[in-house]
């Protein structure tokens, strides 16, 4: 009887938690033991159900067996009736019906609920709201969800200082080995390992541009150029605005004169 329920509980787990979308992106992103007690925590939640429907049927019982056992019009033609015991001492099988009817009631509101689940039902914007709320605390995927939800470029460093800044395509993150993010480049580079300036290499926006290429043109189009770059290769990611990019750039050039006029006047000064 005890093996039975464990199986009920785990089975009834493992069928919630990959089927459910909320709780399928949980079980993603847990690891070993941890695993095994979340399956297991959705698990009792139906069988605790199923314990509560078997209450709530006893205590019926009870209470019609107190009032046929309390009306003299009745308790006077037959003799005290006990459903509540009959109930809890009938037995299926060599097995207690209650138990079997509590692991029925179990499997069926776990079908009902994966079956029914307003995750499963969701429609467009339902959907991104509760993607926005799964990936609003985590760093990488808030700031890839921002950028696939309102278009924003990303700038992406790579551990081997390559650098993309880009458009977020499709993005995977599910803390698996091969979880990546799928970028429609506009610039690629490299950081300088002793400035750590970006040195810009291939400008795929002028490309796209002097060739008209768009993410619908034909027979190329922008999605021919995307890159796949795994998750655990990123070392920073941030967004990227053009216009700041630009301003901090003028920014730097202003400071950077005033130093080289002191170095020429100091020169002027040895001669």
């Amino acid at each position: 009887m005890a093996t039975a329920v464990f199986m009920v509980l785990m089975v009834c787990g493992y069928w919630y938690t990959t089927r459910d979308i909320s709780t399928r992106f949980k079980l993603k992103r847990t690891f070993g033991w941890d695993v095994y007690f979340l399956v297991a925590l959705y698990g009792c939640i139906f069988v605790l159900q199923g314990v509560l429907a078997i209450a709530i049927v006893y205590m019926l019982l009870w209470g019609v067996s107190s009032v046929i056992n309390h009306l003299p019009q009745i308790h006077a033609l037959s003799q005290n009736v006990y459903y509540h015991r009959d109930f809890i001492n009938w037995s299926f099988l060599g097995i207690q019906a209650p138990v079997v009817i509590m692991l029925c009631v179990s499997v069926m509101l776990c079908l009902f609920r994966t079956t029914w689940s307003p995750g499963l039902r969701l429609n467009t914007a339902g959907r991104k709201q509760l993607y926005k709320q799964l990936t609003s605390a985590n760093g990488v995927e808030g700031i890839l969800y921002q950028c696939m939800e309102q278009g924003d470029m990303v700038y992406i460093t790579l551990s081997s200082h390559r650098v993309y800044i880009g458009m977020v395509h499709t993005a995977r993150c599910e803390t698996s080995s091969t979880d990546n993010v799928v970028v429609i480049p506009m610039i690629s580079g490299y950081r300088d390992r002793q400035t750590q300036q970006l040195r810009v290499e291939h400008n795929y926006a002028a490309h796209y541009l002097e060739n008209w290429i768009t993410p619908v043109s034909e027979p190329n189009n922008a999605l021919n150029f995307r890159k796949v770059i795994l998750i655990n290769q990123i070392e920073s990611l941030s967004l990227f605005d053009p216009a700041t990019a630009c301003g901090f750039e003028k920014l730097a050039s202003i400071r950077e004169q005033p130093m080289e006029q002191t170095a020429s006047g100091d020169r002027t000064l040895l001669l």
